[in-house]
């Protein structure tokens, strides 16, 4: 995991430093601005052309308009994308080449000997034995570093040719404390055990083609901007903290955090490997092992800053030796090394994620979010299963304050600071969230942490449920991680585009109906039964929203469909049909109720101006279904029992189901004989498009949940310290009621139609602007 978060932040700093160095090829910055000035001239006089015509208000001539601006700017961004492909190349080229040569530089530079049976066959014999002892079926090769004094070694190699260093000082270790010896030399082939050789030298190679490929190319043009084009032509008037202090103090703050970030990620690699070998290599020896002893004798840092080096301090080595699950225990400086290099890589690709490579901006930021959501959903689920698996291990019910809720703002926190941290954001201005108001950045980033806070509630509840199970399924964690993954990814692509602009978090009210506006009450029904709820019509447009409800509770109950899980469904199920009885009554009482209340003129005239009286009744009806949805979640939610996260949403995904089918067989019916027209129709139950039915089925659940969050925050606050002890294991049931399975299949049957049937609309919202 800390590996990935390396190459995350080398690849999120990389990015943005090399595109721009490109900017410092001969002639580029004329033919850059020479080609923007033309698009915008060509964008302007299009415009007027459609301001002349009259023609500004329509949606397809503008989109063509837009189009062709995109079309002429992106000549400017392939040869960028090419500089870039070509320096992360070599980028990658460098890695391998110092991971290769790794280990002729060590034996080359500490002039090491090797050692054989030939020479030192006693000293081998005891050698292999403890190969033996450490599990290992092939042999390292051995070498000795006869200048080195101290009493360590080393593991390095390349695959198929393992080796071990020991220095001089070990070998007399061996005559005076044979004990020690034996367990550092454990130590040492502990690293070829757990197989973290290959990762240890990949991330000293990354550090330094970093170093040498992305930070001095940076420095040095920093210093000479000139430099690709008139090498001997430097001043000292010229350099760019001379030139543009403000600017540069800013690059070179942006840079040198980065930098720090990387370092720091780097040495976390490399301490945690020590962690690993030392657990490890104590238990092989046995409870009599001198490893204890040995690490309780090594010196101390010097400094506060030691702790953050490539070694661990003695008292945290010491204390994964006698608590090996320890070293499980993820901490919140990882989900910042994580939010860090995602936010930092959304900032310095969100201009170029749209326009400049030919797409509408809103469809190339979702299909960025789709890239770095998963990354920081996947990290975040993995980092709550080891919370839990931590606290399983120990026999401890958790942290006072869980991970899932104190780590979210970390993240969160982090992400938005990546942003800011950019040199494009802190250079230009853009790319912020909130659309640079303080107020919508403050809405987008509450949004957000909710959001993590839920999924990580998920993740902990499913983590915990299988790991009290009598059998844990194999294929449990990716299973989670997985599923954080694709629902992590498909909230960002709606989040991140509306939090670029100020409104993309407004809550409105829907229009006042024409004629009855006048009617108090049934104006403020009317507005607040068909709010704007900011992006939730970008999730009811979505092709992503039902299938990643669904794995949220399908993938538990999948997982532990031998210890319980669709016995948990089968509770939760009903729930759900109790809160789509509900409204079904409903929506068959609204049109009774609204013949009864509101006058006739007001009831059988259509008008343009405003929503009719059936629209409004429409979207009455809707509005019960979202309330039984949000209240069934919360009533599961705030109840007792495993897997309430995942119960939650089935019960609200039955809740839907009900209420969908109560809108169209019950609600449509009843309105159309009582209260819309003046003679009732001769045929009452017509059959809607998949189309439609599937719009009112995502706007149902979406609304139900946004009403749930607010439900579920308020009362879960007192609820927080019985939320852990509640989450007991299932109980074992090795059969499940056949009609329970029949439902769960009828379920996924009806998820997987009502996503097909909305891939015309999702086409239209999220593609035609680009692709038309």
């Amino acid at each position: 995991m800390r590996f990935g978060l390396l190459i995350g932040a080398v690849l999120a700093t990389g990015l943005l430093v090399l595109f721009t160095v490109e900017l410092h090829l001969p002639g580029r910055v004329q033919t850059f601005q020479a080609r923007l000035d033309e698009c915008d001239a060509a964008f302007d006089a299009g415009v007027a052309r459609l301001v002349a015509q009259r023609a500004d208000q329509d949606p397809e001539r503008r989109r063509a308009v837009q189009a062709e601006l995109r079309r002429c700017l992106r000549p400017t961004l392939t040869a960028q994308l090419a500089f870039t492909g070509c320096a992360l190349a070599v980028l990658a080229g460098a890695t391998g080449v110092g991971y290769a040569a790794h280990p002729w530089w060590l034996i080359r530079r500490r002039r090491l000997a090797r050692l054989s049976a030939a020479t030192t066959p006693r000293l081998v014999a005891d050698l292999d034995r403890l190969r033996r002892q450490a599990g290992l079926t092939r042999a390292p090769r051995w070498w000795v570093a006869p200048h080195r004094r101290t009493m360590g070694g080393q593991a390095f190699g390349l695959p198929g040719r393992r080796c071990v260093q020991l220095d001089a000082g070990l070998l007399l270790l061996r005559v005076t404390d044979p004990a020690a010896f034996r367990a550092v030399v454990l130590h040492e082939l502990a690293h070829l055990r757990n197989r973290d050789v290959d990762m240890t030298y990949l991330t000293i190679a990354v550090w330094w083609a970093f170093l040498g490929v992305v930070v001095l190319p940076r420095v040095v043009l920093l210093m000479h901007p000139y430099l690709l084009i008139d090498p001997t032509g430097w001043t000292w008037r010229s350099a760019t903290p001379v030139a543009a202090p403000v600017g540069a103090l800013l690059v070179l703050g942006s840079l040198l955090a980065l930098t720090c970030l990387v370092y720091l990620i780097r040495n976390s690699v490399l301490r945690e490997r020590e962690t690993h070998a030392d657990a490890v290599a104590a238990a092989v020896d046995g409870p009599d092992s001198a490893l204890p002893g040995v690490l309780a004798r090594l010196p101390k840092p010097r400094s506060p800053l030691g702790r953050w080096g490539t070694h661990p301090a003695p008292r945290d080595r010491l204390r994964a030796v006698r608590d090996p699950s320890l070293p499980l225990v993820p901490r919140h400086w990882e989900l910042v090394s994580a939010g860090l290099p995602a936010g930092v890589v959304t900032a310095n690709l969100v201009l170029l994620a749209g326009i400049r490579i030919g797409l509408d901006p809103r469809l190339g930021v979702a299909l960025l979010a789709l890239l770095t959501g998963p990354w920081l959903a996947g990290l975040l689920a993995l980092t709550v299963w080891r919370s839990a698996v931590a606290d399983v291990l120990a026999g401890r019910p958790g942290r006072r304050v869980p991970l899932w809720l104190s780590g979210a703002p970390v993240l969160v926190g982090s992400y938005l600071a990546g942003m800011f941290l950019s040199a494009e954001t802190l250079t230009s201005g853009l790319s912020l969230p909130g659309g640079g108001r303080a107020g919508s950045w403050l809405v987008a980033a509450v949004l957000l942490v909710v959001g993590v806070v839920l999924l990580g509630a998920w993740v902990d509840s499913t983590a915990r449920a299988v790991l009290a199970a009598p059998r844990v399924p194999r294929r449990a964690l990716p299973a989670v991680v997985a599923t954080a993954a694709v629902v992590g990814g498909a909230a960002l692509a709606v989040w991140l585009p509306a939090s670029m602009v100020s409104s993309g978090f407004d809550l409105a009210g829907g229009a006042v109906p024409a004629p009855g506006g006048e009617i108090g009450w049934y104006a403020t029904v009317a507005a607040w039964t068909a709010p704007s709820l900011g992006p939730a019509v970008e999730f009811v447009y979505n092709p992503l929203t039902l299938p990643a409800s669904t794995v949220l509770w399908a993938v538990p109950a999948l997982l532990l469909v031998r210890a319980g899980g669709l016995r948990t469904v089968r509770r939760a199920g009903v729930v759900g049909l109790l809160g789509g009885a509900a409204a079904a009554v409903s929506g068959a009482v609204l049109p009774v109720v609204g013949r009864l209340v509101l006058p006739a003129d007001v009831r059988r005239v259509e008008a343009d101006a405003g929503p009719s009286y059936a629209v409004v009744l429409d979207n009455s009806v809707v509005a019960v279904g979202s309330v039984a949805v949000a209240v069934v979640i919360a009533v599961v939610v705030l109840g007792r029992g495993p897997l309430r996260p995942a119960s939650a949403l089935l019960a609200g995904t039955v809740a839907m189901t009900v209420s969908l089918a109560a809108f169209y067989l019950v609600a449509g019916p009843v309105q159309c004989l009582t209260s819309v027209r003046e003679a009732p129709s001769p045929w009452c139950f017509p059959v809607p498009s998949s189309a439609a039915v599937s719009q009112t089925a995502h706007w149902i659940l979406v609304q139900g949940v946004i009403l749930a969050v607010p439900l579920v925050l308020a009362a879960a606050v007192p609820a927080l310290r019985r939320y852990r002890r509640a989450d007991s294991p299932p109980v074992p049931a090795l059969r499940e009621p056949r009609g329970t399975v029949a439902a769960v299949v009828v379920l996924l049957v009806v998820a997987a139609w009502l996503t097909w049937a909305v891939l015309p609309a999702a086409y239209d919202m999220w593609l035609r602007p680009t692709f038309g």
